[in-house]
């Protein structure tokens, strides 16, 4: 019974301090690939925005309708 106790001490002492550390950098890179697309959409939109707004004051400042 002691030696049971001990064992189940020591492999819980062995998974709480230790990890996995393959899986981990597999889950950190999927992370990395399924998030990693985020700032570049964000980047279009702003440019989008930018180039909206620039081209909606030229017309204002030159008095040409766009068409």
């Amino acid at each position: 019974m002691i030696a049971n106790i001990s064992g189940r001490f020591r492999a819980w002492l062995i998974d709480t301090f230790t990890y996995d550390s393959g899986q981990q950098a597999a889950d950190a890179m999927a992370d990395a690939t399924r998030w990693g697309w985020l700032p570049a959409l964000s980047g279009v939109a702003v440019g989008g925005e930018h180039a909206r707004r620039s081209h909606n004051e030229s017309v204002v400042q030159g008095g040409g309708v766009s068409g």
